[in-house]
């Protein structure tokens, strides 16, 4: 993911119900993807899918900031293009329901997590201008290294894909049908 992915969607549900949507596997797995999800700072835990024929998708994630039902936020980082980012999810009460926000950030605010492990997630979310080159990288190096030569070459091959799973059109459709039918369905 080269860029950072903002989107902001009303559900005429209580935040309660839109906090269970994001936090319980089965519903996450009607809307998301299969997964192990727990809502436990510091779970870690991977998304799967099946979505491009022939590329089995597999995304490792942490659990780095829980606040029911107000915040949550967990590292993303897939198989196919090996790329660190973060997703942070923001719910808000408003009249008739919640705004639901989405931000899923670049690389180097995740490398900010990955690297710092021993300073508050909320210091470091309060600051969204964090970038690769002001962070020490050294985990994130070596996690590199340690990516094949097919996940490296697989990136710029991917790019060009148009339902590449991290792309903006992706996250509008989970977020403005998947979502919303699954809560339509489960609340």
């Amino acid at each position: 993911m080269r860029e950072q992915i903002k989107r902001s969607v009303f559900y005429p549900y209580p935040p309660d119900k839109v906090w269970q949507a994001l936090t319980d596997c089965r519903i996450l797995n009607a809307w998301m993807m299969k997964n192990d999800f727990e809502p436990s700072i510091g779970h870690k835990f991977k998304f799967e899918s099946n979505s491009l024929p022939g590329i089995e998708t597999i995304i490792h994630c942490e659990v780095v900031e829980l606040e029911k039902p107000k915040r949550l936020a967990y590292t993303w980082q897939d198989n196919v293009t090996g790329e660190a980012s973060l997703v942070i999810w923001t719910l808000t009460p408003v009249e008739g329901g919640t705004r639901l926000q989405l931000k899923h950030q670049q690389a180097g605010y995740a490398t900010t997590l990955v690297c710092n492990q021993n300073r508050n997630s909320r210091e470091i979310s309060d600051r969204p201008s964090l970038f690769l080159d002001e962070q020490p990288v050294t985990k994130f190096n070596q996690q590199m290294l340690q990516t094949s030569l097919h996940q490296r070459m697989t990136r710029g091959e991917l790019s060009f894909l148009p339902n590449h799973r991290d792309s903006k059109e992706e996250w509008d459709y989970r977020l403005n049908h998947k979502l919303l039918q699954t809560l339509q369905r489960y609340c």
